[in-house]
């Protein structure tokens, strides 16, 4: 059986980061880019919670959640809150949206969602989290990279998540992938953000 987030397997709620304006502007650019797999992960694990990301200019235009998400976390107006959240770091040294304790705050700030930082997190834990119905941002080790878990399968023991980059993927698609154990204790960071 197949427990997790209330809408883990409705696709419509799955977010890709390769096509926001960010992403768009970094590669017409012909820089770096593939910076908003942390605010795409987290719009994935809110949307898989059910949660509204639906934003409305005045004059029609729609944003897309994770590029809104990125602004908070790239806001100077921002970094007091910022730094009175990680009083090590300078927010104006480093991109926000690198900075996994900062996606509380933002989540809460930008879509009223309740987001929750731990140090460090195992695959035992995760798979309680996602019983319960809740959402994991998890950050892989190779490549450094945000990925939105949202459900379990206890007859396989694997871990259901969203990955917001799909082209990595020779098939495409980054919707429901799939994560053993071994695979989460040899390529995934140690801390996580619970979405509740």
């Amino acid at each position: 059986m197949i427990t997790g987030a209330k809408l883990w397997n409705d696709r419509s709620t799955y977010f890709r980061q390769d096509n926001n304006p960010t992403e768009t502007m970094l590669k017409k650019m012909g820089g770096k880019w593939l910076e908003t797999c942390g605010p795409t992960a987290a719009a994935n694990c809110l949307a898989a919670l059910g949660y509204d990301l639906t934003i409305t200019c005045p004059g029609g235009w729609v944003p897309q959640p994770e590029e809104i998400l990125e602004d908070f976390l790239n806001d100077p107006r921002n970094y007091p809150d910022m730094r009175a959240v990680r009083s090590n770091l300078d927010p104006a040294s480093i991109p926000g949206n690198r900075v996994p304790q900062y996606y509380p705050l933002a989540v809460s700030r930008v879509f009223k969602a309740l987001g929750n930082y731990v140090e460090s997190h195992s695959f035992d834990a995760l798979v309680d989290h996602l019983s319960k119905g809740m959402a994991v941002q998890l950050c892989l080790m190779t490549p450094g990279h945000y990925i939105a878990a949202v459900a379990y399968d206890d007859e396989t023991h694997e871990v259901l998540y969203r990955d917001p980059w799909p082209e990595r993927f020779a098939d495409g698609n980054g919707f429901n992938r799939r994560m053993s154990a071994t695979e989460f204790q040899a390529n995934t960071k140690s801390f996580a953000i619970i979405y509740l």
